[in-house]
């Protein structure tokens, strides 16, 4: 019996599992936490495998609550875990492992939202799931779960992008942590509910409420997550009918506040055709199982590529009679940008924001690509150079971001959104696609997208899979030259005519304006392509520059009477010419191509501005640009008219006016002949405004005061002159026009409108104008973008600069509560119009200050404090050239 007794024991003892859980753990100290915490990512020990979401969300609440389950693989044995939650008054944490549950605690660490999970024993590695009940206020400055009232409605939506999500759910809010997520809403039952996949079921839940259950979605970075809660008008634009590529239907539906459905139709009749070109060129099926379009009452940015749950500003997609050609431009681009996220960014995602350019460059590059296909003559190509160009004035900076740039904070992570990540990304595509050519690249990329679909990559395995695609390591070579490292390339060139032919010797470094304390010293990959004329002959010769200096020969040319080094505009660098270069590059400007004149005007204000051309130069080369048959080129010189009018305000430069008046002139009769509504807003804005032309305000005043009073009226005055025509009318109207804008955004439902409102607003200059500006900004009553809007618009006009900087210096706290969230990290930017000393010390006093309360505003003010700089030695060194140069009539 003895040995019987003994051989059950040993059985008993052989059937009790291990616990998950060790030794008890102490509770870690506050100031130990934050000395560990991670300050960007986490550390990857637990990693989310699948979530369910439980939230009872009403936009007539001021607070919404929680519970989510996390299925968490713990790759290591640990005393707790580090996550994401921002500001949430958690109830209750449990974590469950090897079939035992227990109680944890919660400590938000920083105000990122960094938490540790404490763990009361340690867990071995392996599953666990964590238990999540919580309830938190719905934000007020459009960050995570926000709710906006809109003509007397309330909506509820999730602004989840980059690190907001944390904001309305616990999570480990990282995009390289995929995971399939099941969410359920408990929603008003008059108000829709829209997520990120289709309903699967929707039934009444407590009294008043629904329960809305979602399919659940294929595996998602959190900041991807829409939620979306409201008295939405939905408008069913059918299916995206099934293809080669793909077997099922996607159901194309859009949503907009009440009464504004109908205002969707324009960018869904676009829809298909935008999907079809990406499923076509990337050879990949759009991923989701529908695709909504939302147009959101308010949002932080202009749209966020939440997944098949794309949601946008109402004000940049709601489209009526009235909405203007540039309005409609600017509709499509978007639009398109968004729909390759569906790819690029929701498919496969970067795994951290370092790499946000593999997401954001691709999607920028896809909107020319896709428009030019849908548009062919639609100068998309030419809209790409100009965003290169853009990109290159922020790229000048020393401190300006590579577009792969190492970000170590969450606080950082943000400043990544910029023209560098977006425009130059774009730019340095684009040259490589022309480079080696749309078949060979765009093939590549959706082989990229089928490797690593559900998944996520980083910019490594991007260049490597596309030189593995295209057999051509060149390719990711030259990308990463110029990703991994921020500035402009400065080709110097020279023609050299001998014997056996012409050659171009080319040196590059990096561009340097007056002022800048960059370092030259840097080598890229380019690819270099040069365009040349010689009589009658014409030709094209292209190298890739792979040392500091190179000579290439321009095969068919003996000596050309004249050269562009950068064929097409396709090669994002700048470029100088030695010799009689520039005069004979100038005197063929009006016939080159679009692309090529755009290019060739934005070297040489840039060779100005590093003293290497002087002003007499510039001002021809400006009249004869804006005698460019395409109205993307004059419109570019009209452009910098504009800026130059600005900075030479007050001086005697009769010169520059009539300049600029002759340029609108010639582009009267461009327009007239080719009937382009582009052109003809831009001239009308630029006289009416710039030049202040008393015919063009008479007419564009006249037609504005006449809208105000009837907006079914039928005139001459589209979207795009709203802003224009507002400013007209304030302008010359004083505090009772004020009051008739004010009474104007509450009454006229446009959003395209409200947003014009804001913008006259912030553009007034006389005095009492301007302090009813600054108490809308103190107010913040037309809604968080629009107060920053206002404040930047009255730091830009020098009669306001001053007392606007004083009403920052003595506001600032509460300017930062007024503001989006996201927005803070912009402020310094406010100073960049500073072009003194003064000025300077002043940005710097207010952030020493003040900085801690603007998050991540580092970079902002480094580069603030640089364009002041520059500013000032612009002025020393070429101010007297400009104005000598522009004193005299033509």
């Amino acid at each position: 019996m003895r040995y019987l007794a003994a051989s059950v024991l040993l059985l008993l003892a052989a059937c009790v599992q291990p616990s998950a859980f060790g030794p008890e753990v102490r509770a870690v100290p506050m100031d130990t936490l934050r000395e560990a915490a991670p300050r960007g990512q986490l550390s990857g020990v637990a990693q989310p495998v699948a979530y369910r979401v439980e939230m009872k969300v009403d936009p007539r609440e001021t607070h919404f609550s929680g519970r989510v389950l996390i299925d968490v693989n713990l790759e290591a044995s640990s005393p707790g875990i580090w996550m994401h939650g921002a500001d949430l008054d958690v109830s209750s944490v449990k974590v469950t492992a090897g079939g035992e549950t227990r109680p944890a605690s919660w400590t938000q660490v920083d105000p990122t939202g960094v938490v540790w999970v404490g763990f009361p024993n340690r867990v071995h590695a392996g599953g666990i799931t964590l238990d999540i009940d919580y309830t938190a206020a719905f934000d007020a400055n459009l960050a995570g779960l926000f709710r906006v009232e809109e003509k007397g409605e309330a909506y509820a939506l999730a602004k989840s992008e980059s690190i907001q999500a944390r904001r309305f759910l616990p999570s480990f809010d990282e995009p390289g942590f995929k995971a399939p997520f099941d969410i359920t809403l408990i929603v008003p039952d008059d108000m829709l509910a829209i997520g990120n996949t289709p309903i699967a079921s929707r039934v009444p839940d407590q009294a008043g409420y629904d329960r809305v259950t979602f399919l659940r979605t294929r595996p998602l970075s959190t900041y991807l997550l829409s939620v979306a809660v409201g008295n939405f008008e939905k408008v069913s634009a059918g299916t995206i009918p099934v293809n080669a590529l793909r077997d099922w239907p996607v159901p194309l539906t859009g949503y907009a506040r009440a009464g504004k459905g109908e205002e969707l139709d324009a960018i869904l009749s676009i829809t298909p055709a935008m999907v079809e070109f990406f499923e076509d060129a990337l050879q990949q099926p759009y991923p989701y199982e529908k695709l909504d379009i939302i147009a959101a009452p308010q949002w932080p940015s202009g749209a966020t590529e939440l997944a098949a749950a794309i949601t946008y500003r109402e004000s940049r997609i709601l489209a009526n009679e009235k909405s203007g050609a540039l309005f409609l431009r600017s509709m499509k681009g978007v639009h398109a940008h968004e729909l390759s996220h569906m790819w690029f960014g929701d498919l496969v995602t970067p795994p951290w924001w370092d790499d946000l350019w593999l997401k954001e460059g691709i999607a920028s590059w896809a909107e020319p690509a896709v428009l030019g296909f849908l548009e062919p003559d639609g100068g998309h190509d030419i809209q790409a150079v100009a965003d290169a160009i853009s990109a290159m004035e922020l790229d000048s900076l020393s401190s300006a971001r590579a577009v792969a740039q190492p970000i170590t904070e969450n606080a950082d992570i943000r400043n990544a959104y910029d023209a560098i990540t977006y425009n130059k990304g774009q730019a340095v595509l684009g040259m490589v696609d022309a480079w080696f050519g749309p078949e060979a690249f765009r093939q590549a990329l959706g082989r990229y997208i089928a490797e690593y679909a559900d998944g996520a990559a980083d910019s490594a395995e991007f260049f490597k899979a596309i030189g593995k695609s295209t057999g051509n390591r060149d390719i990711g070579r030259s990308l990463k030259s110029f990703v991994t490292q921020n500035g402009v390339p400065l080709l110097e060139t020279e023609l050299q005519c001998t014997s056996i032919g012409a050659k171009v010797t080319l040196e590059q470094s990096r561009y340097r304006p007056l002022g800048s304390d960059a370092d030259p010293a840097r080598h890229w990959i380019i690819p270099v392509c040069v365009s040349w004329r010689e009589g009658d002959e014409s030709g094209r010769s292209c190298t890739l520059m792979q040392a500091r200096r190179q000579v290439m020969s321009l095969e068919g040319a003996h000596c050309p009477d004249m050269y562009h080094p950068n064929a097409n505009g396709t090669g994002y660098y700048r470029f100088n010419l030695a010799g009689d270069g520039w005069d004979r590059l100038i005197s063929t400007l009006p016939d080159l191509p679009a692309t090529e004149a755009l290019t060739a005007i934005d070297s040489a204000q840039a060779d100005f501005a590093a003293g290497k051309m002087d002003a007499a130069t510039l001002r021809r080369l400006l009249a004869i640009g804006a005698a460019h048959e395409d109205s993307a080129v004059a419109s570019a010189v009209l452009n910098l008219y504009a800026d130059l009018m600005d900075r030479l305000d007050g001086a005697d430069v009769p010169g520059l006016q009539a300049d600029a008046e002759a340029a609108t002139e010639r582009l009267w009769g461009l327009m007239e002949r080719d009937g382009d509504k582009e052109l003809e807003a831009s001239l009308t804005k630029f006289e009416a405004v710039i030049l202040k032309r008393e015919a063009a305000r008479e007419r564009l005043g006249t037609e504005m005061d006449k809208w105000l009073d009837d907006p079914d009226s039928d005139v001459n005055l589209s979207s795009d002159l709203y802003a224009a025509g507002l400013s007209v009318l304030l302008d010359e109207g004083g505090e009772a026009a004020y009051d008739r804008v004010l009474t104007a955004y509450d009454t006229i439902d446009d959003p395209a409108f409200g947003q014009s409102v804001a913008m006259a607003l912030g553009g007034v200059t006389d005095p009492a104008q301007a302090a009813r500006t600054r108490g809308l900004i103190a107010s913040a009553e037309l809604g968080p973008r629009e107060t920053y809007t206002m404040a930047l618009l009255q730091m830009q006009a020098p009669e306001t600069r001053e007392a606007m900087w004083a009403f920052l210096e003595d506001n600032f706290p509460a300017f930062l509560k007024a503001i989006p969230a996201q927005w803070k990290r912009r402020t310094p930017g406010l100073a960049a119009y500073f072009c003194d000393a003064d000025g300077l010390e002043s940005l710097n006093s207010l952030f020493e200050e003040y900085g801690d309360l603007a998050e991540g505003h580092e970079r902002a003010l480094s580069q603030a404090r640089e364009q002041i700089n520059l500013c000032i030695a612009q002025k020393a060194e070429t101010e007297a050239d400009l104005e000598a140069a522009f004193a005299a009539m033509p």
